[in-house]
């Protein structure tokens, strides 16, 4: 089994597994990755309300945004993230209000735009290019900096302790639970 890793702008993601999936060697392989996923869920979901903790104040909906994905392929390759913009989406997006319920004006900074809070823009602008449309003009709608940088590194790291603790609550119960069916298939 191989780990694959990718690094998203306000994500963690998670490696280092291999040596781990060894010991479990005496294991059928589909039990080995289900205790595998249990112990990567549990780090996943500590990480997860770290980051919802520490994400500031002024953005409190926004923490809705914060997601995990884990998947292991038919291959045996295995991606682990956490972080904003990560896993599923709602299908159906509710209509853009902001604070007065009018649909003029700006949205702020909810579940579905808060990587713009935590990893910043460019310089952004809106409209029709040059020869479109004569009603409705480039405006400029400037750029936003970065207010909480290494947001999911900082509380992948605050979380260190926490992530074992689990990890292996986790990992035990789920491999408890794979000795027991192993038992009453044998019999």
């Amino acid at each position: 089994m191989t780990i694959n890793t990718k690094s998203l702008t306000g994500g963690e993601a998670v490696s280092g597994l291999d040596a781990l999936l060894k010991k479990f060697t005496v294991l059928e392989s589909k039990s080995a990755n289900k205790v595998l996923a249990a112990m990567v869920k549990a780090k996943l979901g500590v990480i997860a309300k770290q980051i919802k903790k520490d994400t500031a104040g002024k953005v409190k909906a926004a923490r809705k945004g914060v997601r995990m994905r884990f998947k292991i392929s038919k291959a045996d390759k295995m991606t682990a993230i956490v972080g904003f913009g990560v896993g599923k989406r709602k299908k159906k997006k509710p209509a853009p209000k902001n604070s007065q319920g009018k649909r003029k004006g700006g949205v702020g900074i909810s579940a579905a735009n808060i990587h713009w809070w935590v990893a910043g823009t460019a310089k952004r602008t809106t409209g029709a290019k040059k020869g479109k449309r004569k009603n409705n003009p480039i405006a400029d709608r400037g750029r936003m900096p970065s207010m909480q940088p290494n947001l999911a590194a900082e509380a992948a790291a605050k979380s260190k302790g926490q992530q074992n603790k689990f990890m292996i609550e986790r990992g035990a119960l789920a491999l408890e639970k794979e000795i027991t069916k192993l038992k009453l298939k044998g019999k």
